[in-house]
C-alpha cells in the first residue's frame, strides 16, 4: 500500500530545504514543478501539466528527462486537481501539495476549493508552505498534537452551517453553531500536547501557521 506523496506545483514558499530533507520520498510534477524536482535531481513518480509556466526550451529540457502527461490549456480540471485524482488512483492515502500559495489568488482558491470536491473531501490532503497548513476536515472526532513550529491553529467554515466543539486549545468551544463569514475561530492555540476537536456538523478548513 502507498502512503504519501508530495505534489509539486512550484518552488514558491515551500519549507526551507524541503526538496533536500524529502528527496528519498516520492514525488509528483505538477507543471513548473516538474522542472523544480528534476533539476533538485529528484525523479517524479509522473508529471503533468499544461507547462504553460515553462519555456520552451525548459519543457524540452523536462521531456529529455522523462515522460510528461501533457494536458491541454483548455480544460474543465486544473492541473492539480488532475495530478491528485491520478495520485489517488494509484494508491496514495496522504498527499501533500507545495508550492500552490503565494502566487496567483485564483490559483490559490482553486486549490481550496479541491479539498471540498466530494472525490476528495474525506482524503488526507494538505496545502503547505513554509507558515501554514492546510486541510478540510469533515463530520467526526479528531486527536491533534501541538506543533510546536506553529503558533496558531484556526478553523474556518467551509459549509453555510458548522457544529464545533473544541477542547484543549486557549479557546474552548462546545457545540458552537458557526456560519461561513465568521472569524470567532481565527487565531486559537494549543494549551495541552494534545488536543480534541469534534465536528458534530459540516465542514471546515484547519490551518495551521506561524509568523515569519
Amino acid at each position: 500500500m502507498k502512503k504519501r506523496v508530495h505534489l509539486l506545483c512550484s518552488n514558491r514558499d515551500i519549507p526551507n530545504r524541503l526538496l533536500e530533507k524529502k528527496k528519498n520520498e516520492d514525488w509528483v510534477g505538477v507543471d513548473r514543478g516538474t522542472l523544480n524536482l528534476l533539476q533538485a535531481k529528484i525523479q517524479p513518480v509522473f508529471a503533468v501539466g499544461d507547462f504553460d509556466s515553462v519555456s520552451n526550451q525548459e519543457r524540452r529540457w523536462i521531456e529529455a528527462r522523462m515522460d510528461i502527461e501533457k494536458m491541454p490549456k483548455e480544460k474543465d480540471v486544473t492541473d492539480l486537481a488532475y495530478a491528485i485524482q491520478k495520485a489517488i488512483q494509484m494508491g496514495y492515502k496522504k498527499i501533500k501539495i507545495y508550492g500552490a500559495t503565494g502566487g496567483r489568488l485564483d490559483h490559490f482558491m482553486g486549490a481550496m476549493q479541491i479539498l471540498k470536491h466530494r472525490d476528495f473531501q474525506n482524503k488526507k490532503i494538505q496545502l503547505i508552505d513554509k507558515n501554514n497548513i492546510i486541510e478540510l476536515l469533515t463530520v467526526g472526532a479528531y486527536t491533534k498534537r501541538n506543533k510546536t513550529q506553529y503558533d496558531y491553529i484556526s478553523f474556518i467554515p467551509a459549509t453555510d452551517e458548522v457544529t464545533l466543539s473544541l477542547e484543549g486549545f486557549k479557546y474552548e468551544l462546545s457545540e458552537k453553531r458557526l456560519e461561513q463569514g465568521s472569524t470567532l475561530t481565527i487565531s486559537n492555540e494549543f494549551v495541552d500536547k494534545y488536543a480534541q476537536i469534534n465536528i458534530h456538523e459540516g465542514m471546515i478548513y484547519q490551518i495551521r501557521s506561524r509568523d515569519d
